[in-house]
């Protein structure tokens, strides 16, 4: 991963900017300048208070996730390929095991369920990660668990981002004509399908899980501050991060 790249959306986590607006306003307190704390207080809170209300969460998550949103089940139509991206992976000390995060398990259950369901010849497991073993390699064996040949399952190892998981692809298949289900996270689908049809024109976008959940009414607990809803607008603001570098790399 590009360093630069990873600093940056390093800095756009809300905690980040808070834990820096709170540091320098109690700086500047301590200095005896109150009124000039307030102007990094204030902004601290309203920017803690915003992100973990589900409104403005829900907001953030639906700008990246509106075009994949349908009323029924997405039909995949028939497949050559079908890839699922990894998520992360998870371990543990105790066992030396390592497992499938729940990005990860949520994709790649969609992906054989479209797998099975489109006649696709090959499911390619992608991802490198940072544990002991490759995410494509567990969620290959977790595949072939789950009832797909191994004959039939591909692994990338080598890609550490969306856009190497596009151009590993690319290396792989010299027929750039082949029906590619890709599989991914909802609020992930705009960044990697983007990326995998510079590659491949025949691209049908799978959302395997949503962060956005549609409102039951603006009642008043949607205004109380949680962590779940300042998770959501983390995950939502790296993406967007993520979308303008590659916009940025690509011009």
């Amino acid at each position: 991963m590009d360093p630069l790249y990873g600093f940056a959306k390093s800095l756009i986590d809300p905690v980040v900017l808070v834990v820096v607006l709170l540091a320098a306003g109690t700086l500047t307190a301590l200095s005896r300048k109150k009124r000039g704390a307030a102007l990094f207080l204030l902004p601290a809170l309203a920017l803690l208070y915003g992100l973990s209300i589900s409104p403005v969460a829900g907001t953030l998550c639906r700008s990246l996730e509106n075009d994949y949103i349908t009323e029924g089940p997405v039909q995949p139509g028939r497949l050559d390929v079908v890839v699922v991206l990894g998520g992360g992976v998870t371990e543990t000390a105790e066992t030396g095991e390592t497992l499938l995060s729940q990005p990860s398990a949520s994709r790649l259950l969609r992906a054989v369920q479209v797998f099975r369901e489109s006649g696709a010849a090959q499911l390619l497991c992608a991802g490198k990660g940072i544990g002991r073993a490759s995410e494509g390699e567990v969620m290959a064996a977790a595949a072939e668990r789950l009832g797909v040949p191994r004959e039939r399952i591909l692994v990338d190892s080598l890609s550490e981002n969306t856009r190497g998981h596009a151009v590993e692809m690319d290396r792989r298949f010299a027929d750039k004509t082949i029906r590619i289900g890709l599989v991914t996270s909802a609020y992930h689908l705009k960044r990697s399908e983007t990326e995998l049809r510079s590659y491949f024109p025949n691209v049908k976008p799978v959302p395997s899980d949503y962060l956005y959940s549609h409102p039951k009414g603006r009642t008043i607990p949607a205004f109380v501050p949680n962590t779940g809803s300042l998770f959501k607008s983390a995950v939502a603001l790296h993406e967007m991060a993520g979308l303008l570098w590659y916009r940025l790399k690509r011009s």
